[in-house]
């Protein structure tokens, strides 16, 4: 009994000894001792094989932490904030992109939640503009020139996702689930056999969708041995060619970017080709061939005989 007590004793002393330490080279430190005395051991156990099967795969400094789900993603504080539901500003904008409904309307549980377009799209960097469209999943779609629209036009909780709604706009323009943005610049840097316009205006006229990186894949399953196939791709939407140059039966197509740089593509080479925005540049997308063929940063097309 004796021998017990010494052996209890001891590992007092150590982890007392663990604490006075910690304690002294900070409070961060200290977190695990404070664990130890606080939570039951068979949770720590749990959690720390939790941690040990992480290693395997995971570099220790990349983990996970509290901040990362609290501060990053808010998912504790803000219950039910739809954080995979996006929107999609495109267009004529400095930086085109999915933007978070959470970062639109972080307090959607709270009364009189909105936020006001213009607002956001000052905070994109859209200071200046001719129109604003808005488009809704069950496929409603809006155009309000800039001088219709003021600071009463505002954004608002809708289910998982955003409407929006303006009391000096007729009610037929309120639209709800909202998932798409276009904005059209008073800039019109892209030449299209010799008329001048910019992606925005694209964006809003006959657009097209293509298949690209189309892919097969298979897997051999581990509960019957058996191969399963399938195939995997990317749908882009964009301007097709036939609907933007000056003659769709060209026989040849010049492609000039931004830096300058010439090049020519077929009839055949071009066929399907879709003018498309991927993130701050807009790509010359050839379906039939790899990415690293497609042009990027166009700035103008001119269609040959």
């Amino acid at each position: 009994m004796r021998k017990l007590l010494w052996v209890l004793a001891i590992l007092v002393a150590l982890v007392l000894g663990g604490v006075v330490v910690a304690v002294a080279m900070g409070a961060k430190v200290a977190a695990p001792a404070r664990s130890a005395l606080h939570y039951p051991w068979s949770m720590l156990a749990d959690e720390a094989e939790t941690m040990n099967e992480c290693v395997e795969c995971h570099e220790p400094s990349k983990f996970h932490t509290c901040e990362t789900c609290h501060d990053g993603h808010g998912s504790a504080e803000m219950a039910n904030v739809p954080f995979d539901d996006l929107i999609l500003l495109q267009g004529d904008v400095p930086e085109p992109g999915y933007i978070p409904v959470n970062e639109i309307l972080p307090y959607r549980d709270q009364p009189n939640t909105h936020m006001a377009l213009l607002d956001l799209l000052a905070e994109h960097g859209v200071s200046e503009f001719e129109s604003v469209t808005l488009a809704s999943r069950d496929e409603g779609w809006i155009t309000v020139d800039r001088a219709n629209l003021t600071g009463e036009a505002v954004l608002m909780p809708h289910v998982d996702g955003v409407r929006f709604a303006a009391e000096n706009l007729h009610i037929s323009t309120w639209l709800k689930g909202v998932w798409r943005i276009i904005v059209v610049g008073p800039d019109k840097p892209l030449m299209l056999d010799g008329y001048r316009t910019s992606i925005g205006r694209l964006l809003l006229g006959p657009t097209t969708g293509a298949t690209i990186e189309q892919t097969d894949v298979m897997l051999r399953s581990e509960a019957d041995g058996q191969i399963r196939k399938a195939k995997t791709a990317s749908r882009i939407e964009g301007a097709g060619l036939a609907d933007i140059v000056a003659d769709p039966d060209f026989d040849s197509l010049l492609v000039r970017d931004a830096s300058g740089g010439e090049h020519t593509l077929s009839a055949a080479e071009a066929r399907g080709a879709v003018l498309a925005q991927m993130g701050q540049q807009i790509v010359l997308v050839l379906p039939g061939r790899g990415r690293a063929q497609w042009i990027f940063d166009v700035a103008d097309l001119v269609s040959e005989e």
